[in-house]
């Protein structure tokens, strides 16, 4: 029952940083219509700047040509000319008046800021870039550059620098909960995904539902899910598609392992009218860590009839039918799949994975080989049949298609682990027992953390004497499958012999209780899940 968050989408770029930064173009007009030898502002020109306020673009720009009229050349003017423009939505004109500011004054940096926001609402970034280069020359603290800057980074994917670029603004992008998002972004892209999370702790919870959804994928990402289930909680005010919302936000609760929060979200959107078939397999799985066992039979069961065609569910269907020792169930699960989607090459395996481990051997074998028909390139049938062959005690068939195998594929980590695993198993008058080891070497060199591979492995070392490294081998394979306590008794055994007797006494009541409990239920359900490994 596994899922996956929605990769956060990239939206448009130019005019969202037009909206952002638009006030900071007037405020940093404003900030220098006096000359820099000038004691206080004319008059006239705090009369523009009120217009411009007030958004009398038109009595602004008539005074301003007025004034140009006596001098042409006054950079103040034109600044103020060009923001006026800009306002009034005529950026090209503007930006005559600020190159004209420029031309009089070189050293007007004030217009020349303008000219770079401009420029960057404009999506004119090589440009922009530029010209916010010159204002830091002039100004190396200015905040409205840094955050300029860092937009400019983010439109080019240059992540690491755009978040020091934003750092630099003073917090200037906090203010708006796009600018947010982009910085975590890019601490997200850059490797600093602590940096990320802790600024999207900070989106005001006042953003748009947009904002809250995308910061709860991006939290999702990292793995920080009640966090991620807080920010689509936040978005379901006004997000757009209220199914969208609602699943990922039953996807965070479950992740968040915050099962009755999960099952109250699916059921508000199946109150809704949501019947969809992924809605109804996620309830299944809330409901199954729920202890609710009965109400997810009932939900996958929901998810089979509405798409019957997705063999994903009758999968998890039968998954559930082997935790609960109902191998029956799951061959029949595999049978009803099996009719609406007669060539699945998944479900005939898992099929055959459940008859083996419930005895059913020849039946088995022959959901294998039809798999092997359906997809002949793949490995998987063919382990799976050295592994039914094994439990029915046909060592050499086994042997003998695991290493005609193993000629084609000699990097599948599982046929080396199973061809091990038999050679094993016939014990060290076989002569095959330092065969045995190095196949066995070799599947987890290949695949490190295959804890199957390991306690066999351990296995053998133990049956050599060779106490310290069965002790490492069969230690790491507890610690990487934690639901199989079968390596305990062999621990139990090194430890006595090294007197250490307290934690074999722990280790042999492990395995007794392992045995009298789960041991037949995780037999059972091994192969299943080493199939379902060998998918991936």
């Amino acid at each position: 029952m596994s899922r996956i968050f929605p990769v956060c989408p990239r939206r448009g770029f130019g005019k969202k940083i037009g909206e952002c930064l638009g006030a900071a173009l007037l405020l940093g007009g404003l900030a220098g219509t006096a000359r820099p030898q000038a004691s206080r502002p004319s008059p006239v020109f705090t009369q523009v700047e009120s217009y411009i306020q007030q958004r009398q673009y038109d009595r602004a720009i008539a005074l301003l040509q007025e004034i140009m009229e006596k001098s042409p050349s006054d950079p103040v003017a034109h600044n103020l000319m060009g923001i006026a423009l800009t306002s009034s939505g005529k950026p090209e004109e503007g930006n005559v008046h600020f190159q004209a500011a420029l031309k009089s004054d070189p050293e007007f940096f004030p217009a020349l800021k303008n000219l770079a926001l401009n420029e960057l609402a404009m999506h004119r970034l090589e440009a922009a870039r530029s010209h916010f280069e010159q204002v830091l020359e002039h100004a190396p603290q200015d905040p409205v550059a840094h955050l300029s800057l860092g937009e400019i980074h983010y439109a080019k994917r240059e992540f690491g620098p755009a978040v020091d670029e934003y750092l630099k603004s003073a917090g200037l992008f906090e203010r708006d909960p796009r600018m947010v998002l982009r910085f975590a972004r890019s601490c997200f892209e850059s490797n600093q995904g602590q940096r990320a999370a802790e600024a999207l702790e900070h989106l005001s919870p006042g953003a748009d539902g947009r904002s809250h959804f995308q910061a709860g994928v991006m939290l999702a990402q990292l793995e920080k899910y009640p966090s991620a289930a807080r920010q689509f909680e936040l978005a379901k005010k006004d997000y757009p598609d209220p199914y969208e919302v609602g699943f990922n936000l039953t996807l965070a609760y479950v992740r968040s392992l915050n099962y009755p929060a999960a099952i109250q979200a699916a059921q508000e959107l199946i109150a809704q009218g949501y019947r969809k078939a992924e809605l109804y397999n996620l309830l299944a799985e809330a409901y199954e860590h729920n202890n609710q066992t009965i109400e997810a039979y009932d939900a996958l069961r929901t998810a089979t009839q509405i798409d019957p065609r997705d063999e994903n569910n009758y999968l998890d269907l039968m998954a559930l039918g082997v935790d609960h020792a109902n191998l029956e169930l799951a061959v029949d699960v595999a049978n009803i799949g099996l009719r609406n989607i007669p060539n699945s090459y998944r479900l005939i395996m898992q099929r055959g994975a459940v008859r083996a481990f419930h005895g059913q051997i020849t039946p088995a074998l022959e959901d294998f080989e039809a798999a092997a028909k359906l997809e002949p390139k793949r490995d998987l049938p063919y382990f799976g049949m050295c592994m039914a062959l094994m439990q029915k005690d046909q060592t050499p068939q086994a042997v003998e298609i695991a290493r005609q195998r193993l000629a084609i594929s000699p990097d599948d980590y599982l046929l080396l682990y199973a061809l091990g695993e038999i050679l094993s198993r016939s014990g060290a008058s076989s002569g095959h027992e330092e065969e045995s080891v190095q196949l066995l070497e070799r599947s987890i060199r290949l695949k490190p953390d295959f804890a199957t591979a390991r306690a066999a492995l351990g296995k053998v070392y133990l049956r050599r004497g060779e106490d310290d490294r069965a002790l490492v081998e069969l230690e790491r394979a507890l610690q990487l499958d934690p639901t199989d306590l079968t390596p305990c008794y062999q621990l139990a055994q090194i430890y006595r012999r090294k007197g250490d007797k307290e934690r074999a006494a722990e280790l042999f009541a492990k395995f007794e209780k392992f045995r009298d409990e789960d041991r037949e239920r995780h037999i059972n359900r091994n192969l299943l899940k080493l199939l379902r490994e060998g998918e991936k």
